[in-house]
């Protein structure tokens, strides 16, 4: 009886899957290391970071110095990037893996990991989504009229606009 054989036009990862074959152990390593990493820093710093930087935060890379996180927004590296020390000083003091930390990298990825454990989590969260109306008028936050008056005061000098920006900010 002949072997059967795989599709010469497949991808490679086909190919070998085909043949049984697993990841390389170093990169088995890696990703074991990297994910028990994520793990532990989710864990520490779940007092610390909001929830929803902590679940799109992963370890990509661990040196006994650095640590590197991949992140999914720019506003959430600002974040890590902003509050590192005190990050820092919460990873050093509670962890052994984290001992010697001197400083924390973060990456920003468009396409954000995604965590087997976590997917769960997101299929609940979709569904409690709820559209959201663009014609609905909603209230400006107090920080946004602030905003929007300093602005207008101080920094528009169209005496129509003026006007227009502070009736906005006092409806």
């Amino acid at each position: 009886m002949s072997k059967k054989q795989p599709n010469r036009l497949a991808q490679l990862i086909d190919h070998q899957e085909f043949a049984g074959s697993a990841l390389p152990k170093t990169l088995a390593d890696n990703m074991q290391l990297y994910t028990k990493a994520t793990d532990e820093v989710k864990k520490l710093l779940v007092d610390c970071l909001p929830e929803e930087i902590l679940d799109n935060c992963w370890v990509v890379g661990l040196t006994p110095e650095q640590l590197t996180l991949s992140v999914g927004s720019v506003t959430a590296a600002n974040h890590i990037r902003y509050l590192q020390n005190a990050y820092l000083q919460v990873l050093t003091e509670q962890s052994i893996t984290f001992q010697q930390l001197k400083q924390i990298r973060v990456v920003v990825t468009n396409t954000p990991a995604v965590n087997p454990s976590s997917n769960q989590h997101l299929a609940s969260s979709t569904t409690a989504l709820k559209p959201h109306k663009a014609n609905e008028n909603q209230a400006l936050s107090q920080n946004t009229k602030r905003t929007i008056t300093q602005a207008a005061k101080h920094v528009t000098t169209d005496k129509n606009l003026k006007k227009a920006l502070l009736r906005l900010a006092d409806e």
